[in-house]
């Protein structure tokens, strides 16, 4: 399985979150005002008001915020990831190791081995 970029998913979910804090704050200025929309921004980010400094600065917390979520995202997907290959490596080794066995241990049938090994666990 391929790896995330931990840096690029970071940046990705914070440039996408800033920019939707931006977008909606910016409606929120100019057309719903003390509205149920302020009041919503207001629930997610604290201390929120709908002024230009207020919304710049909340697209500011919002970037920073989900570059952290997003990166820890792909950080863990990344040692699960790991994790799983290292167990599958593992599993096919025993199995290889097997067939090795079963054949009465030839000289030079590891990497014959290993493929039909491979074919077996993954089950191809």
């Amino acid at each position: 399985m391929a790896k995330l970029s931990v840096k690029a998913l970071g940046i990705a979910c914070g440039l996408v979150t800033a920019g939707l804090t931006l977008v909606v704050g910016t409606l929120n200025i100019f057309f719903y005002w003390e509205s149920g929309l302020s009041k919503t921004m207001e629930l997610v980010y604290m201390g929120y008001r709908p002024t230009l400094a207020g919304v710049l600065i909340n697209s500011m917390w919002g970037f920073s915020f989900a570059f952290c979520v997003g990166a820890l995202i792909a950080w863990l997907y990344n040692r699960i990831v790991e994790e799983s290959k290292a167990e599958l490596d593992e599993k096919i080794k025993s199995v290889a190791r097997s067939i090795w066995e079963s054949k009465g241990k030839p000289e030079g049938t590891s990497a014959n081995d290993w493929r039909e090994a491979e074919r077996m666990v993954r089950g191809l």
